[in-house]
């Protein structure tokens, strides 16, 4: 029997144990995923339990992408370069491997379409933690050459843009302060990586105003990695623009297909992992 699960703190947000569980009966494994609620400063004991219980691996989420890393036996070059990490496997001599799906679940999520309409163009990320290292790795992927850091911790979206030029060429970061009134008149995307709008004590919360979406160019896309709601205020203000949009579900199941093969080793049933969802 496999056991599977999720880490992070608030996790009352997270669809994963229904994604998963519904891709464990399809390919008929025997086990299951379930969700483990784990404060910043319980990270260490979580993973002790991780291990004597005999977890085959496990996904992170907020607030532990970048703090994990130290933990890990090994980690992939991809997440070396994010400098996040969201799958781990655990093998059979309980040491703990890492990797970052989170790039390839952005890309594949945004329509072939719109990515080639991005080439060459601007892009704003808001907010400087886990997710949004696998954002602006993602951007650069799609041919974005330059990019603006919008959060509130400074020193985080500082250190974020040493770790992408040390690794990138050819790309300008610029990091700022966020608040709800930026111009974004020079930006063809905006990602949300914030914990804002999502269900819980953020929900109803917008990292923009509607003024800040209003400079928008009409023909950018909006883009909150937020998946429950579906719909949030950001995505409403941007719609209320008739522009285009994307909430965090296409990128929740893509990267968690590449995860569910990387600890079953069988194809990931994709359209099952869509439809629990």
């Amino acid at each position: 029997m496999i056991k599977l699960g999720i880490i992070g703190y608030p996790l009352g947000h997270s669809l994963s144990p229904a994604m998963h569980n519904a891709a464990l009966k399809t390919n008929h494994i025997e086990g299951n995923y379930v969700a483990l609620e784990t404060e910043p400063e319980k990270l260490e004991e979580r993973l002790c339990f991780l291990k004597t219980e005999g977890f085959r691996g496990f996904n992170v989420t907020i607030p532990h992408k970048v703090e994990i890393m130290k933990y890990l036996d090994s980690i992939d070059n991809f997440a070396k370069v994010v400098g996040a990490v969201n799958t781990v496997v655990i093998d059979e001599n309980k040491k703990l491997h890492g990797y970052n799906t989170d790039v390839y679940g952005f890309v594949q999520s945004i329509p072939e379409e719109i990515k080639g309409n991005l080439k060459g163009k601007k892009a704003a990320i808001l907010g400087s933690g886990g997710a949004a290292r696998a954002v602006l790795v993602g951007l650069i992927e799609m041919g974005i050459r330059e990019i603006s850091i919008f959060a509130r911790n400074k020193e985080k979206s500082l250190e974020l843009k040493e770790v992408i030029l040390k690794n990138f060429s050819g790309v300008e970061i610029n990091c700022f302060d966020l608040n709800k009134n930026i111009d974004l008149s020079r930006f063809s995307i905006v990602v949300n990586t914030t914990p804002l709008g999502m269900q819980g004590k953020n929900e109803g919360i917008s990292p923009l105003s509607q003024e800040s979406i209003a400079t928008l160019p009409g023909n950018a896309l909006v883009y909150d990695i937020v998946y429950k709601p579906p719909k949030t205020s950001l995505l409403e203000y941007a719609e209320k623009r008739e522009l285009k949009t994307l909430n965090g579900l296409g990128m929740l199941i893509l990267q968690g297909s590449k995860g569910f093969e990387l600890w079953t080793g069988q194809k990931p049933p994709i359209k099952t992992m869509r439809e629990a969802i």
